[in-house]
């Protein structure tokens, strides 16, 4: 008989998102990410970078998740499921990363997706005032799938 049901986690995969530059007012959709495993839960983790002319204190950069119904007909915000500008009227918010006004600063924020479904990814909507760092290698963007073990 188990005594515990315990929360384990698959390992960190990328997440293709291109950030550099992307401009004050500006949304970016990821590629998609395919759930192989059904995994009911998954982690984003982000470090998004300010540019040299800083962020307006207290401005958002806003995540979202989309999705895709099972058959493809219907995805969030007509997302394409590729790495692409995107314009969110309806997608779901998972979070923000609020920001300061240091510029070439990194700003990190950790959301839980529940139930991600098959197909699924992200949008990063840049609401600070400024455009971010433009070196696509100083942002971050990675996934982590939880699942539940009996022990």
């Amino acid at each position: 008989m188990p005594s515990a049901i315990l929360e384990k986690w698959d390992a960190n995969a990328a997440i293709v998102i291109s950030l550099a530059g992307l401009a004050n007012g500006s949304s970016r959709a990821s590629a998609a990410l395919t759930n192989t495993n059904n995994r009911p839960k998954v982690r984003v983790f982000l470090r998004i970078q300010s540019n040299a002319s800083g962020p307006t204190a207290g401005a958002p950069y806003d995540v979202f998740w989309l999705w895709q119904s099972p058959t493809a007909p219907i995805r969030s915000d007509g997302w394409g499921g590729t790495d692409a500008a995107i314009t969110i009227l309806n997608s779901v918010p998972i979070g923000g990363i609020s920001v300061t006004t240091s510029a070439n600063t990194n700003f990190t924020g950790v959301f839980d997706i529940i139930s991600p479904g098959p197909t699924w990814g992200i949008a990063v909507r840049n609401s600070s005032g400024q455009a971010l760092n433009a070196t696509e290698g100083n942002h971050i963007k990675e996934s982590q799938y939880a699942y539940y073990e009996s022990q």
